[in-house]
């Protein structure tokens, strides 16, 4: 199921940055070439940045793929080591929790709003919010269950 969700997201991020770009290209065609910007290609392509940004950045979750600074995880044993990155696992999971409910109330709070230049229901664009963080939270705990099988006193036995 993590592999089918992580496509999935891949996808979205993928499709959301092609979109993002074609909108651009568009524009700038269209405002150069003929004096004429359609008003639809800066929301969409907002829009289409924050759903390539968040989709992405739930993915790094689940890879490790996100910044960190690795100076004091360098400096101690594996054992050590471990449990300090099972401490910041738990601050991260506990960061995703707020900010996935934080994200559900905005796309409750969004209900019956309109987007200013397409009237689009923002509760579409905001949605990006509880999808990248719910799936973050789900993707985080899958890896915290996959570093506990792999825990360094394990092997030592």
């Amino acid at each position: 199921m993590t592999n089918l969700v992580e496509r999935l997201l891949r996808v979205i991020g993928a499709a959301a940055l092609f979109t993002l770009f074609a909108l651009i290209v568009l524009q700038v065609f269209l405002r150069y070439g003929f004096g004429f910007t359609p008003f639809f290609t800066e929301e969409i392509g907002r829009y289409a940045l924050v759903w390539s940004v968040l989709a992405g950045t739930a993915v790094s979750v689940l890879i490790s793929g996100h910044i960190r600074v690795t100076f004091i995880a360098d400096n101690l044993t594996p054992v050590w080591r471990w449990f300090w990155m099972r401490l910041l696992d738990f601050i991260t999971l506990i960061l995703l929790v707020v900010l996935t409910i934080a994200a559900i109330q905005t796309v409750e709070f969004s209900q019956g709003q309109t987007s200013d230049g397409m009237q689009i229901p923002l509760m579409y664009p905001y949605a990006a919010l509880p999808v990248a963080f719910g799936t973050g939270l789900f993707f985080l705990l899958v890896r915290i269950i996959r570093s506990w099988r792999g825990r360094p006193w394990k092997s030592c036995r």
